[in-house]
């Protein structure tokens, strides 16, 4: 059982040695010495990180040679962080002439929007203001180089300070280590301020987040004239407006900035990474058409809005002894505000506060038919015949013969059923048309006879 917890115990140990033993990746900042402060700043453009093949472009070259430029790194050596040269090949760090590491980290110029120059330097001369350290926790190594006799156009190396004096140590193509105390040491050029302008928001980024409604107020609008009209009022309100423009790559916290939009807004001088903020007072315009003797209530509110939307631009950094150098950019803005609004209630009478009766306005159109009566046209003598004596007209000329009445009647065929609803004559109720037409045949018949006898 015991062997069992050593054994268990020597695979923790070979476990943290690996640990230990393996290459941390990541990104530092590089720092500045600032001789103002007498003290080291960090740059926001220039990074220590690990080599990447795709990131080439922006590595800082600190040499020519036949086979390709050599670029700035570092790499711990014995406890201490040392400058080296990356060679073609591009596999490892050589910190001397005799000493290169595989673990390193190149000096990286972010969308080389930093400026940097090589400034000379002399041993006398003053840790400069902008000079770039090789470990931000020592503010006495610099980045330097000396002209080259022969191989490489320069030779990479550190000058060390020594409290007022410094040295420049470094090592040419063969690999000899020299010590100058004149050359060139590296610096980056401190802007004085920037301007983003041609910014255009990408909407489709564009992200909301509201709070729950505010009341601000509530408003009375009435009418108490004798006509209808619009009745108006006016509310003020007061509400803290913050707009952030982001931090951006390879940009300086804190200095002057001015933003123009495309469409030619200009936004207030702001402070580059810090938030413009300013308490806003703004009118309101309430309005209601409304009859008279009639009133409304109004309810003023409002949302606390945060929006984060993405945006382009070309930004131009200037300085005071350069000329401006421009980029394009991308970063996020993030806006705090207020939106308002107004909810009109229903309208009512200011008399008894009962509500004013919905109305619908309908559209009714009126057809308007006209009946054309035809003047009554003369019978045929067909016709006539057909005509009870009744409804004859009572001056219309010519005689009965008797015979003809019987004759025509006795030569009639049965009517059928058709003909006899067209001849029927429409009596009081309980009458029988036709027989009505026997009476009259009868009475007709009997008129002469009654004449001969007398």
């Amino acid at each position: 059982m015991k062997k069992n917890r050593n054994c268990e115990s020597g695979w923790w140990v070979v476990l943290l040695t690996a640990t230990l033993a393996a290459p941390v990746l990541g990104e530092a900042s590089a720092g500045l010495f600032n001789a103002k402060l007498k003290q080291v700043i960090t740059s926001s453009t220039l990074k220590w990180n690990n080599l990447k093949k795709e990131a080439m472009e922006t590595y800082v070259i600190g040499a020519e040679s036949p086979q390709g430029p050599i670029y700035l790194c570092r790499a711990r050596h014995e406890g201490d962080m040392l400058l080296g040269q990356l060679r073609p090949e591009y596999t490892s760090c050589a910190v001397s002439g005799s000493k290169s590491y595989d673990v390193f980290e190149v000096l990286q110029n972010i969308e080389n929007a930093s400026l940097i120059t090589w400034k000379p330097w002399l041993r006398f001369s003053p840790k400069p203001s902008g000079g770039i350290l090789v470990d931000s926790s020592v503010d006495s190594v610099f980045i330097g180089r000396a002209k080259a006799e022969s191989g490489f156009s320069h030779n990479i190396g550190r000058i060390a300070y020594d409290f007022a004096i410094g040295k420049l140590l470094t090592f040419d193509d063969k690999n000899n280590e020299i010590t100058e105390t004149q050359g060139e040491i590296l610096i980056e050029v401190e802007p004085v301020s920037y301007k983003i302008e041609d910014v255009e928001l990408d909407l489709t980024t564009e992200q909301v987040r509201s709070s729950d409604p505010e009341i601000f107020g509530e408003r009375v609008l009435s009418n108490v004239e004798s006509t209808a009209a619009t009745s108006t009022a006016a509310i003020e309100y007061e509400f803290n407006y913050s707009v952030s423009w982001g931090h951006g790559h390879g940009i300086g916290i804190g200095l002057n900035t001015t933003i123009e939009m495309a469409d030619g807004t200009i936004y207030p001088q702001i402070e580059w990474a810090n938030p413009f903020t300013e308490k806003r007072s703004k009118f309101y315009n309430l309005e209601r058409y409304l009859e008279p003797g009639t009133a409304c209530n109004v309810t003023f509110r409002g949302n606390r809005t945060e929006r984060d939307v993405q945006y382009t631009g070309k930004l131009t950094t200037y300085y005071n002894d350069h000329e401006p150098r421009s980029r394009q950019m991308r970063g996020e803005r993030t806006e705090i505000t207020l939106e308002v609004e107004a909810v009109y209630g229903e309208i009512y009478f200011i008399g008894n506060n009962s509500l004013v009766p919905t109305t619908t306005t309908t559209t009714t159109t009126t057809t308007t038919t006209t009946t054309t009566t035809a003047a009554p046209t003369e019978p045929t003598e067909s016709d006539k015949n057909n005509i009870p004596i009744e409804i004859m007209q009572p001056n219309q000329p010519g005689e009965i013969d008797s015979n003809n009445l019987v004759d025509s009647n006795m030569d009639k065929a049965q009517p059928d059923k058709e003909q006899n609803i067209k001849n029927a004559i429409v009596g009081p109720l309980g009458s029988k048309p036709n027989d009505a037409n026997m009476r009259i045949i009868s009475l007709t018949l009997f008129i002469p006879v009654f004449a001969l006898l007398l």
